[in-house]
C-alpha cells in the first residue's frame, strides 16, 4: 500500500538522496505547520527544512504510494534515545497529504512502526501532540500507543501557553496487538 524512500541531505559529505521530493516536503510541512510547530519553532523555510532533515540522517522518509508512486508525506524519527551500540527510543512525526488520511494512514503506521520495532530494533516509539489534534490521536490509540501524560503549559502557541500530550508505543504492546505475540 505504501512505501518509504530516505530523504538524505548531508552536506558534510556530499550526500544526496531522493533530494527530488523536496518540494512536495516544503509545500506539506507549511500547510501544516500550524500541527506540528510553537512558537519557539524556527521560521518554516527552505533552509530550515534542510537543517531539520539533515539532523534526522537516514531516519526522514518520504511516504509514496506503492500504487503510483504518487508523494503522500514524510515521516520521520528524531529525539533519540539510547546509544551508539542500542537505540532505545525515538520520537516519531508525521505529516500527509489530506487524500491519504484514513485507511491509507492506519496501514502506513503499521508497516511503519513495524519497520521501527523490526529492522531498527527500537523498543520504543514516542509521539507529542497538541490536545486539540484528534486526527492524530485517533490514528495514534489505533496503532496501540498509550497516553503517557499531559504536559502542561510546556511552550507557546500563539502567544498563550499550550499543554502538549505524550504517547508511547512499546514494542511489545505493538506485536501483541498486530501479531499476537511479543
Amino acid at each position: 500500500m505504501c512505501k518509504f524512500v530516505k530523504l538524505v541531505i548531508d552536506r558534510q559529505n556530499s550526500r544526496y538522496e531522493n533530494t527530488r521530493y523536496l518540494s512536495n516536503v516544503m509545500f506539506l510541512y507549511s500547510r501544516y505547520a500550524k500541527f506540528l510547530n510553537d512558537d519557539y519553532a524556527p521560521e518554516v523555510c527552505y533552509m530550515n527544512l534542510i537543517n531539520m532533515i539533515e539532523k534526522c540522517g537516514e531516519l526522514f522518509f518520504i511516504v509514496l504510494n506503492k500504487q503510483n508512486d504518487d508523494f503522500a508525506g514524510f515521516i520521520y524519527l528524531d529525539n533519540p534515545i539510547g546509544n551508539n551500540k542500542k537505540l532505545h527510543c525515538y520520537e516519531v512525526t508525521v505529516c500527509l497529504e489530506k487524500k491519504y488520511w484514513g485507511n491509507f494512514t492506519r496501514k502506513l503506521s503499521i508497516e511503519f512502526f513495524n519497520y521501527c520495532f523490526g529492522a531498527l530494533r527500537l523498543e520504543k516509539v514516542k509521539a507529542q501532540i497538541y490536545p486539540f489534534n484528534n486526527r492524530v490521536r485517533s490514528i495514534l490509540k489505533f496503532s496501540g500507543f498509550h497516553k503517557d501524560g499531559v504536559l502542561r503549559g510546556e511552550t507557546l502557541k500563539n502567544g498563550k501557553l499550550q499543554d502538549i500530550e505524550v504517547y508511547s508505543l512499546l514494542k511489545s504492546d505493538f506485536w501483541n496487538l498486530f501479531y499476537g505475540s511479543s
